[in-house]
């Protein structure tokens, strides 16, 4: 069976790694490709930080097997997830051994390596406009050049997707997306990387108080990625001043930190960050033949760096599946938004507290549970692991309620003292 993969990303490239242990598989990507790490222009958020969660890494490297090694050799960074850096509303976060090694690395460094893996054919330069049915089955695409012809059809282009006006195009009914917004853009510069800086250093936004935060982290080469965020539309500038002006606003020594540090180079911004479901579960007279994955299917405010993790547990669903008929594709999509569904849940249920929308009661709890939380982790590095554990998506959300969670919260409170701001300098503690 010949399989067409829409779009050389890492949702992509992943899908198209793990169905070439069954299919015949070929990437089509808009992008022209390099040999070598660099940005493009299909990938618009891979000039900011990107999270490789510790479940996603797990992946990676059980796909292609010493890849972890590989990345650092190339100069990615690689610690234990307790011993990030992180600011909540509340106060620093405790610190604790956690045994999950997280990789901090550039998303072009990343994604190259992950592409010279690939088992799969990539074509590179291929604009594709449509997809190509016979009666209701997909049977390949359509691009500027011609058509491709495919026996399954995965769409993993991303955010940039024109998959839903495809589909009505050929009177497939689909729903309107769930869309929520928190507006957050981003800044991104950056600098030369201080001997002692820490690996990874964040400032967490917080509705409705604390709209400002930020994520930096080491990468290949010396030096340090800053990536400056703010919610509900209070955006960071690329006019360097004022740039400046708000990371010395931050509540944590961020600026004083980088004092130090050389900027690299302009600063780049990025505001596509809403979190967007698709539905495509629902469809009941899906096509047989095609089905999607990653941002395509479902994606997420990047701030919570959750998409390449849950791209590379999409992949895997592609091990065992072999019925890709208009049911066997309908029942995937259901399988994609199942494995979606706790992420999604976390991000939006987040983001929501930037939105107008009116909260309600589940929404309420989940806010006051939050809450408690926040205080928490600053407080107690048991449930800082647990928490930890969630966020990297080694254990489900499920796992922070019970018993001997509750008891460990009940003794604080949202309103309990912030611990003293941890001196700048080389590091925040």
């Amino acid at each position: 069976m010949k399989a067409v993969v829409i779009g050389g990303g890492i949702a992509g490239l992943l899908a198209a790694h793990v169905l070439s242990e069954s299919h015949d598989v070929v990437v089509l990507e808009r992008d022209k490709l390099s040999d070598e790490p660099e940005y493009r222009s299909g990938v618009p958020q891979g000039r900011h930080v990107h999270g490789l969660l510790v479940r996603g890494g797990e992946i990676l490297e059980e796909l292609f097997p010493g890849l972890r090694a590989e990345l650092v050799e190339a100069g990615a960074h690689l610690t234990d997830a307790g011993e990030a850096q992180l600011l909540n509303s509340v106060g620093w976060l405790a610190k604790a051994d956690t045994g999950l090694p997280l990789l901090t690395v550039s998303r072009p460094l990343l994604e190259t390596h992950i592409r010279r893996r690939v088992t799969a054919k990539i074509v590179d330069g291929v604009h594709v406009t449509g997809l190509s049915f016979s009666g209701s089955t997909v049977d390949g695409v359509v691009t500027r050049d011609g058509r491709v012809d495919a026996d399954l059809v995965v769409d993993a282009s991303g955010r940039a997707s024109k998959l839903t006006t495809w589909l009505s195009d050929a009177g497939v009914a689909v729903p309107e997306p769930v869309v929520v917004d928190s507006r957050t853009g981003y800044a991104t510069r950056l600098y030369t990387a201080p001997e002692d800086f820490p690996v990874v250093i964040a400032e967490l936004a917080g509705a409705p108080d604390h709209p400002r935060g930020c994520a930096v982290m080491r990468i290949e080469g010396g030096r340090l990625m800053v990536t400056a965020q703010g919610a509900a539309g209070d955006h960071p500038s690329r006019d360097p001043e004022e740039y400046d002006r708000f990371l010395a606003s931050l509540r944590g020594p961020l600026a004083e930190m980088l004092a130090d540090a050389e900027p690299l180079t302009p600063i780049y911004l990025f505001a596509r960050t809403a979190s967007r479901r698709s539905g495509y579960e629902s469809v009941r007279d899906w096509p047989g033949g095609l089905v999607a994955v990653g941002d395509s299917a479902c994606s997420f405010n990047p701030v919570y760096g959750q998409g390449m993790t849950v791209a590379a547990l999409e992949s895997l669903l592609f091990r065992g599946h072999t019925d890709f008929s208009a049911r066997g594709c309908h029942a995937f999509q259901k399988k994609v938004a199942k494995v979606a569904a706790e992420a999604w849940a976390m991000s939006s249920g987040a983001d929501r507290g930037w939105t107008d929308d009116e909260p309600g009661t589940a929404q309420r709890l989940l806010g006051w549970f939050m809450k408690k939380w926040q205080a928490g982790i600053v407080h107690d590095p048991d449930l800082f692991r647990r928490f930890v554990r969630v966020v990297h998506m080694k254990a489900t959300p499920a796992s922070l309620m019970n018993p001997v969670v509750f008891r460990r919260l009940a003794k604080y409170s949202r309103q309990d003292p912030r611990p003293e701001r941890r001196p700048g300098g080389s590091s925040p503690r």
